[in-house]
């Protein structure tokens, strides 16, 4: 009897609509919830005939709550929402700076969700209108968002993916705020639902990853432009790899790709003052010389570079500190540092840490090492000039 009863609470595929995505967004004070519903009879294998879209999106502002909306939604859909293959969430700006509290605590309370899918925010739009841009790469548009998300991350270094987990804990942290990748909509969204993006080898309209959303506790209070979202992934060691491009004294540029990059932040109490050392250690190679004059095979010259591209990776970061303090917002975890090492310094500042963060000294230091100048040592473009 006991192994009979392993499908008594089965579903069929057929009595289901498999969501992909879900957008958040704030209409007066209602919440409105849009869901992006796979079309499975569109991505078969077997497809035959039929022009129908890959996914549709259902969506519904009436919910005084979010619970209520996700409920609602049955009164236009067919089947009930599947909601175990979310890849990702889209929260609205609007709903962003209100607070995303609430969606987080229906999120984390569903059974159905794994916390396997990633939170982005839509900037100066909604979140409605970056689930409806159809994608010409990929038939799933959820799937575009989290492939980009994850390669924007591991390849340029410029944003950052945070699960559902990894988000409530900054949020019950009392020593690290949430950073949050921003996607941004290039074009007409009116046109991005349609069939038109589809058919043009250069669709007109994209969605592109532009930065980060800094926030305060749960609300969001700016944003970090791609520049400052290196240097915030830089403190956090969280650059897998990026390139850092220095210039050539007699003009021109030479990149450096980094292959591997460990950060280190410590609180340090100096004649009783507090203040963060962080240090960036990365390797990496040449991978593009974009000038003739310089001799990459001296040993020399490899050392300018290695000073020059330390002062670059500097740079970011100082700049990514200099904005997170002008928004009040310890992005960073400083306050986590000096809860680990001294907590007895801690408990007084914790009430007062967002002030105490403004004026607190960091000192930043980085340090890159060269390994390889690539197949090529000396550059034909040194021979064409004849240096």
């Amino acid at each position: 009897m006991f192994i009979l009863t392993g499908c008594w609470n089965r579903r069929e595929l057929n009595e289901l609509s498999i969501a992909s995505a879900f957008g958040f967004d704030k209409k007066k004070d209602q919440y409105q919830l849009t869901v992006q519903v796979i079309n499975a009879s569109e991505i078969s294998a077997n497809k035959s005939g039929g022009k129908r879209l890959p996914v549709i999106t259902q969506q519904l502002a009436g919910g005084a709550t979010i619970f209520e909306s996700m409920r609602e939604l049955t009164k236009t859909t067919p089947r009930k929402i599947y909601s175990s293959h979310i890849r990702i969430v889209v929260i609205g700006e609007k709903l962003a700076r209100e607070g995303i509290a609430p969606v987080l605590d229906i999120l984390s309370r569903d059974h159905e969700l794994r916390t396997d899918f990633y939170f982005i925010i839509a900037k100066g739009t909604k979140a409605e209108d970056i689930l409806k841009v159809l994608t010409p790469l990929e038939k799933i548009p959820s799937n575009k968002l989290y492939s980009s998300l994850n390669s924007a991350q591991n390849s340029w270094g410029v944003t950052s993916k945070i699960d559902l987990h990894e988000l409530i804990f900054d949020l019950v942290s009392k020593g690290k705020d949430p950073a949050l990748a921003a996607i941004k909509i290039s074009g007409d969204p009116n046109i991005g639902e349609s069939q038109k993006n589809l058919d043009s080898v250069h669709p007109p309209v994209t969605q592109e990853y532009d930065g980060m959303a800094v926030f305060h506790e749960d609300r969001l209070v700016g944003w970090l432009n791609p520049f400052e979202s290196k240097g915030y992934n830089f403190i956090r060691g969280q650059i897998k790899s990026t390139i850092v491009t220095v210039g050539c004294p007699s003009g021109g540029k030479i990149s450096i790709e980094l292959l591997r990059e460990n950060t280190k932040v410590k609180a340090r109490v100096n004649d009783g003052k507090l203040n963060m050392e962080v240090k960036i250690q990365a390797e990496g190679n040449i991978g593009e010389v974009a000038c003739g004059s310089e001799d990459i095979g001296n040993p020399e010259t490899i050392k300018r570079l290695e000073l020059a591209a330390n002062k670059e990776i500097e740079r970011m970061a100082t700049a990514s500190m200099t904005k997170a303090k002008q928004l009040k917002s310890d992005i960073f975890g400083f306050g986590n540092a000096v809860h680990r090492s001294h907590r007895h310094l801690w408990y007084p500042l914790e009430k007062e840490w967002d002030e105490y963060f403004v004026h607190l000294p960091v000192n930043i230091e980085a340090e890159l090492s060269i390994r390889q100048t690539g197949s090529v040592v000396e550059s034909f473009l040194r021979k064409m000039k004849g240096d």
